[in-house]
């Protein structure tokens, strides 16, 4: 995977609490970069930490969408997964196939029979509503095992956004704030985003800045719009235009 411009810093920061075998959290506003940021440490595992073994949960909007990527590598490494109910009954998993059968109590069983301690890391993205459920997997979890976790708030006290349900030790977890890039940065991703496709003059790159205050996401949803014909007028980008079609298709998103 292709180096993230603009990141030595906060790549070197979160390999530092991977290694002391440190839980913490990543926030920033939406297109800032921590999905991507995420999947880079999860594409280079092996430069960030050889002992722990990374489960990546890319959705993390719900319990199940939670325990079931990380019983599903349980699994792997292991013959079979099982749980003993209150009556002393049984009950064994041998294809990955067959846990989405099983319920969420029997699953977090299941994870928490299996996962040792220390061993795993697991990286959960997209976690902005942790709800009670959510919140009674999540406190045991980080004794037994190294989390990542990312969402647009900061899980701070003093965060009058903050709409998750946390116990209080989640809230002391170290932080990892994820900014727009500055100015060299985002020339940098957009030229590295243009290629050869056109022309990155002073002009243009000013006015998309202006427009992305530096967000990779939105720039790179600009650039992809930009090398298509519809977008060109009188030998100029149009970005009034880019830029109308991309909060239609904003609109569109949220409507599915």
């Amino acid at each position: 995977m292709n180096k993230l411009i603009g990141r030595d810093n906060e790549i070197d920061l979160i390999k530092s609490y991977i290694n002391k075998m440190k839980s913490f959290h990543i926030y920033g506003q939406g297109g800032a970069g921590k999905t991507a940021i995420l999947e880079y440490i999860y594409q280079n595992w092996v430069d960030m930490n050889n002992s722990l073994i990374p489960i990546f949960c890319r959705t993390s909007r719900t319990l199940k969408e939670i325990l079931l990527p990380i019983a599903g590598v349980l699994l792997q490494r292991s013959r079979s997964l099982a749980n003993i109910d209150k009556f002393r009954r049984i009950k064994e998993i041998y294809r990955e196939s067959d846990l989405k059968e099983v319920n969420s109590r029997e699953l977090k069983n299941m994870i928490f029979n299996n996962i040792g301690y220390k061993k795993f890391c697991i990286i959960l993205d997209q976690l902005d509503c942790v709800t009670p459920r959510i919140n009674t997997f999540l406190t045991p979890l980080k004794d037994r095992a190294v989390t990542i976790t990312t969402s647009g708030q900061s899980w701070d006290i003093a965060d009058y956004h903050f709409f998750a349900r946390l116990d209080y030790c989640l809230w002391l977890l170290p932080k990892v704030q994820i900014k727009n890039l500055p100015r060299y940065e985002a020339f940098l991703l957009m030229k590295q985003t243009t290629g050869d496709a056109f022309t990155l003059g002073e002009t243009l790159f000013s006015e998309i800045y202006r427009i992305t205050n530096g967000n990779p996401e939105l720039t790179k949803k600009i650039i992809a719009k930009a090398i298509l014909p519809k977008y060109f007028t009188d030998g100029h980008i149009n970005l009034k235009l880019i830029g109308i079609d991309l909060k239609m298709e904003r609109v569109e998103e949220k409507g599915h």
